[in-house]
């Protein structure tokens, strides 16, 4: 059987064209029997789109179809990088040679006439399956040898430009160690440099001592002696940044290549002299030291040069290398320089800079540190001094805390205590300590700086009190979760909360009383009043809102919901009560409460950008006005909703069915005591 041979894994996709529907039946029942994964189309548009969209592995096409034939087909599918390699095989009736012929022409790979033999599709797909498979190994193969062959090429070139650089940098290396000094290594590089590239001048320019301009160096290389009078003329000039090449240079600390500086260089100072000799390319590198540029080196030559990245590469190269030698030719002068000027430093510094050992004695000491201490000089001090930890630490534990931290960590910073200056006084320090120790890892000496942080510290608590201070006026005005969400810096503060009571309450009778008042025996007298509300506010755990002249206004379940709310509501209605009848009786003054409460959904909030207030809205808020405001003095009176909150725990009397302004009748009920 035709089968028996072993398919992919992945089955084979192959693509139907035939306008006959019978034909395409016949030929993906039979295709799909034997494994392969078979596309239809009925006509050559549709063929074409499939194609490009998914390329097939093979494609069976019918010859004569309307709109588009076979032929044309197959060579559409040509034109395309993608469809091109798809192996065609024509199926026809046509049995002329020259239909044949034609067929193959146009890039078909086999030819099938109708009526076909099953065994014979079979045996001709899978032969140009194969032949697919194969091409397309081969083609992989080709391409990843073309690819090796490519890198291994380009491996070669670089590895000659290695071996090259690498050769020219170990001469160039051997001749700067073997100058004597700065301006003989550069005359070293500039003679290695040119004799290397084929140049004809180079040439070195140094800052001058104020590093304003740059100077003509010692050292010069020419290719011969008709380019002395270049040579003299530069002798005699200088270039400040951005002037000239070397300026140019000088100032971008980047190299520049010119190919022909005969074509308006821009401030070309020697140009003359420059084209009588015929110069034609100039090329400038930096000389760097970190980001300090000890020289600039210039070469010129006679013919044109295109810009060689390569040369530039090399320069960069041989520039580090002679910023080495010269680095290591000014250490001593260098270190000489720094010490004088760390001694100058810690002997003038504003800060206390000491050394001292882990058993607490000094080594050394500026006279910032003796000052900061109040010793006058620094031999007093360390001569004074034997024990840190007793002497000067008030806590001596606090000595023990630095040794351990300078243990675990070998530095520490910002480490704060309280320290006694020679005449018993207390100050503030900050110490940055690090620990020094052998190449053992033993422990050393310490060094590092202390300042007197006192007057931080002390603006310090006073800034904590005056926070402390606002904290607990923001918290007389609003809850202190939404304080704490406020001082989080939320832009808008707003929930919604689905059970809540709300309490309204006012005095009875305190307007005729306030006509017999002063202003100010009035305020202490609703001051009085009000701070009792407040504790008890307080002590059953509900949220005072707002006081409005001699109105109070507290909800219970928000801002932190509770399932009690309503309960703690009619406590506090309760002693609210209780505390106006025992003020009254010790003030002689007829006093009343009336009191309304309800409950459902609110929606609550910060509103203000100055000045602060946390409020309620909805019509559970306004119900609950209504209730104070049809109650009567002496008595609490409750929505049904409240009712069925509390009637379980509390007496309450049914009032009636009372009109409600912008609500109608409503049923409501006097709170009594608590069962």
């Amino acid at each position: 059987m035709m089968n028996d041979e072993p398919l992919p894994a992945t089955p084979r996709d192959i693509l139907i064209v035939d306008d006959m529907p019978d034909n395409l039946r016949l030929l993906s029942t039979m295709l799909e029997s034997y494994g392969y994964q078979v596309r239809k189309a009925i006509n050559g548009q549709l063929a074409l789109q499939a194609a490009q969209i998914s390329p097939p592995d093979l494609i069976l096409l019918d010859i004569n179809m309307p709109k588009m034939n076979g032929y044309e087909v197959c060579a559409n599918l040509k034109k395309f990088e993608n469809t091109k390699d798809i192996p065609v095989i024509f199926i026809s009736a046509l049995d002329e040679v020259m239909e044949k012929v034609k067929a193959f022409q146009v890039g078909g790979v086999d030819y099938i006439t109708k009526p076909f033999q099953v065994e014979e599709v079979l045996a001709r797909v899978e032969s140009q399956l194969s032949l697919r498979l194969l091409q397309s190994k081969l083609q992989r193969q080709a391409r990843e040898l073309h690819d090796r062959n490519s890198r291994l090429q380009e491996e070669i070139v670089e590895r000659q430009r290695a071996e090259e650089s690498i050769r020219f940098l170990l001469e160039t290396t051997r001749a700067i160690g073997e100058a004597a000094d700065f301006h003989s290594a550069l005359e070293a590089i500039l003679h290695q440099l040119g004799e290397t590239i084929g140049w004809d001048v180079g040439e070195a320019w140094i800052p001058n001592a104020e590093g304003t301009a740059l100077q003509s160096a010692r050292g010069w290389y020419a290719s011969n002696a008709s380019m002395e009078p270049f040579r003299t003329q530069s002798e005699q000039l200088t270039f400040a940044m951005n002037i000239g090449l070397p300026g140019r240079v000088w100032a971008s600390k980047e190299p520049e290549w010119v190919e022909d500086i005969s074509q308006g260089y821009p401030d070309f100072l020697r140009s003359e002299v420059a084209q009588e000799l015929g110069f034609k390319a100039g090329f400038g590198v930096p000389i760097l030291v970190g980001d300090e540029v000890l020289a600039v080196l210039v070469f010129f030559q006679i013919l044109p040069s295109p810009k060689n990245a390569r040369f530039i590469d090399i320069f960069n190269a041989v520039g580090t290398q002679l910023g080495g030698l010269i680095q290591r030719k000014q250490a001593e002068e260098l270190l000489r320089i720094a010490e004088e000027r760390y001694h100058s430093i810690v002997e003038n510094a504003m800060e206390g800079i000491f050394q001292s050992t882990p058993s607490g004695g000094y080594l050394s000491a500026n006279p910032a540190l003796a000052k900061l201490y109040g010793y006058d000089s620094p031999a007093e001090l360390m001569s004074s001094i034997e024990n840190i930890a007793e002497q000067l630490y008030l806590d001596p534990e606090r000595r023990l805390e630095f040794v351990a931290a300078m243990d675990a960590e070998n530095a520490v910073s910002g480490f704060e205590s309280i320290v006694c200056r020679k005449d018993g006084s207390q100050i503030w320090v900050s110490e940055n300590v690090r620990a020094v120790r052998d190449s053992q890892g033993v422990m050393m000496y310490y060094e590092g700086t202390v300042s007197d942080i006192t007057e931080r510290k002390l603006a310090q608590e006073e800034l904590k009190i005056q926070q402390e201070q606002s904290e607990k006026l923001l918290l007389n005005i609003l809850p202190k979760p939404i304080a704490e969400r406020l001082k989080a810096q939320q832009s808008t503060i707003a929930d919604s909360f689905a059970d809540v009571s709300v309490l309204f309450a006012d005095i009875v009778g305190f307007t005729e009383l306030s006509a017999r008042m002063s202003p100010t025996e009035l305020v202490k007298r609703l001051n009085v009043i009000f701070s009792h509300f407040d504790q008890l506010a307080e002590m059953y755990g509900v949220e005072k809102i707002k006081t409005i002249g001699d109105a109070y206004m507290v909800v219970g379940g928000l801002p932190t919901p509770r399932h009690d709310h309503a309960e703690a509501i009619a406590q506090m209605a309760l002693g609210m009560q209780a505390k106006i009848a025992k003020l009254s009786a010790e003030t002689g003054e007829k006093l009343a409460i009336r009191i309304g409460i309800n409950s459902g959904p609110v929606v609550a909030g910060v509103i203000g950008v100055s000045k602060f207030t946390y409020d309620l809205w909805g019509d559970t808020v306004n119900v609950a006005s209504r209730m104070e405001g049809t109650g009567f003095a002496g008595r609490i009176q409750v929505t049904d909703v409240t009712y069925e909150l509390l009637k379980d725990k509390y007496l309450l009397e049914m009032r009636g069915v009372i009109p409600v302004k912008g609500k109608g009748n409503m049923r409501t009920y006097w709170l009594l005591e608590k069962r």
